[in-house]
């Protein structure tokens, strides 16, 4: 699932490329949230066809920036290009990022924060790509949808890691199913099995803000 949940990623791209051509120019790209959901989207942003470049990087926690730095250019070294002054850390920090010349921005913090900075983004003019879920409140939903009405008002590309959107088996199953490959649909019932939701206990010695 991680390696599909970014696939947005070449998609939203593409339509940079598409819809404002930049001819030889690169699409650089800036990363809020640093873990390890970060980390992969960002990887597989600068795996695509085309000349993407990661240039800048934000998060709450410099361990946390460093050893994504540090994994992202084991994973593609001659797309990151990340000088230590480009490297922000604090609540704080993703404006930072956003500030710096970039076309894109991947938004990867936990969700509370996403609204926030969505909306920064948009109001700088930047391309985006943000994780699920988008926010976590009523509040937050109503940021997001409102920022997002700027973005198309901006021709801005926006994509989300639903990866079951660009799933391949999933679009050509739900296409047969509105085609009648199994009738009229008079009953749908959905389920979900996983192992529960992960949690991590807390450490000896870790603050609050940890």
């Amino acid at each position: 699932t991680a390696a599909v949940a970014a696939s947005a990623i070449p998609t939203l791209a593409s339509a940079l490329n598409r819809s404002q051509p930049m001819g030889d120019r690169t699409i650089r790209v800036a990363l809020v949230g640093c873990g390890g959901r970060g980390r992969g989207a960002a990887s597989q942003a600068l795996a695509t066809a085309g000349s993407v470049e990661l240039v800048a990087m934000a998060d709450a926690f410099s361990d946390q920036l460093e050893d994504a730095h540090k994994a992202i250019s084991n994973a593609v070294p001659d797309r990151v290009n990340v000088p230590e002054e480009n490297r922000f850390v604090g609540f704080d920090a993703y404006a930072k990022a956003m500030a710096c010349d970039v076309d894109l921005v991947i938004l990867a913090t936990p969700p509370g924060f996403r609204p926030m900075h969505f909306e920064h983004a948009v109001s700088l003019g930047k391309h985006v790509f943000m994780e699920k879920p988008v926010a976590v409140d009523g509040p937050g939903i109503r940021t997001v949808l409102a920022a997002a009405q700027v973005a198309r008002d901006k021709d801005l590309k926006v994509g989300v890691g639903l990866q079951r959107h660009h799933s391949a088996k999933y679009k050509e199953t739900v296409s047969r199913i509105q085609d009648g490959a199994i009738g009229d649909v008079v009953l749908l019932r959905s389920y979900w099995n996983s192992g529960g939701v992960w949690t991590r206990p807390r450490r000896e010695g870790q603050t609050e803000m940890e």
